[in-house]
């Protein structure tokens, strides 16, 4: 049975982060992540050309993980936890929070930059565990074709066919960045029970059950009922999208930010953790 799309909604308009690029909300835990939980916040970045020295800031975490999808550019991550990492194009890196710690982003200067991230909620008992990061090259992940040839699936996480994404996670997801050809349709297998995003990039995608066109930085959400979708790419140009369905975590949840915990108390506690330094400090620069 085919999932029903339970709505569509537009990104958010642009806004600066730092002076590192501009973000547009895809959606996030006081709206749509609420249901979509683990899933619960996504985001497109972007810039022309990256001044010398451009850097989001040092932005905290807790109680999530932080994934990065580098569609194109150069982008360096590293947090007050240790990690350092320099990203090229089609990289994904897998950075968990856990008890807390400041991360900062900063763009290879002079060159284009196209990004997604996303805010994986981790479940109540891993909120607190250490800081970890993956690194996933693009080398490592494995490029599928879609049945007929329509298109192609790159596996970050989860299952397709028999085969598993290089990722790593807490709890059960798929995440895949798929390209349909234009004028081709497919139709992908998904777990039933498991609420499904599609995050549109590019092209015009045609969703079963679905009467409307649905257009580049689009969010369409796919109910947690049915265990499969149909997609056609409307048009003359290929869709990229990338989709991302989780086991849902029906787990209450109290935020500010990047700040992601259980409980208004819960939160209380690791505001005041930040405040008194907990979450450590970035490193100077080399």
């Amino acid at each position: 049975m085919k999932k029903v799309v339970v709505g569509v909604s537009r990104a958010l308009s642009p806004h600066p982060v730092g002076n590192a690029f501009e973000e547009q909300l895809f959606f996030t835990y006081d709206g749509m992540g609420r249901q979509t939980n683990a899933a619960i916040r996504a985001t497109h970045a972007a810039c022309a050309s990256a001044p010398e020295g451009a850097s989001t800031g040092a932005q905290a975490f807790c109680g999530l993980e932080c994934v990065t999808l580098l569609l194109q550019g150069g982008l360096r991550v590293r947090d007050s936890a240790g990690h350092d990492h320099t990203l090229a194009a089609g990289d994904v890196l897998w950075n968990g929070a856990g008890r807390g710690l400041l991360r900062e982003e900063r763009p290879a200067p002079g060159a284009p930059l196209e990004q997604v991230s996303l805010w994986i909620n981790l479940p109540a008992q891993y909120k607190l565990t250490e800081p970890h990061c993956q690194l996933i090259r693009s080398a490592s992940i494995p490029a599928l074709s879609l049945p007929g040839e329509t298109g192609s699936l790159r596996l970050i996480a989860g299952e397709w066919q028999g085969q598993l994404g290089p990722a790593e996670t807490v709890q059960s997801l798929q995440l895949w960045d798929l390209t349909l050809k234009a004028g081709q349709k497919t139709s992908l297998p998904l777990q039933n029970g498991w609420y499904a995003v599609l995050l549109t990039l590019t092209g015009t995608l045609r969703i079963s059950h679905w009467l409307h066109p649905v257009g580049p930085l689009q969010t369409a959400m796919l109910d947690a009922f049915g265990d499969e979708t149909g997609l056609h790419a409307e048009g003359d140009e290929d869709v990229r999208a990338i989709l991302v369905s989780a086991q849902p975590l029906n787990e209450a949840i109290s935020g500010q930010d990047g700040l992601v915990m259980n409980t208004p108390e819960q939160l209380a506690h690791m505001q005041q953790a930040l405040a008194q330094g907990a979450f450590g400090a970035l490193p100077a620069l080399d």
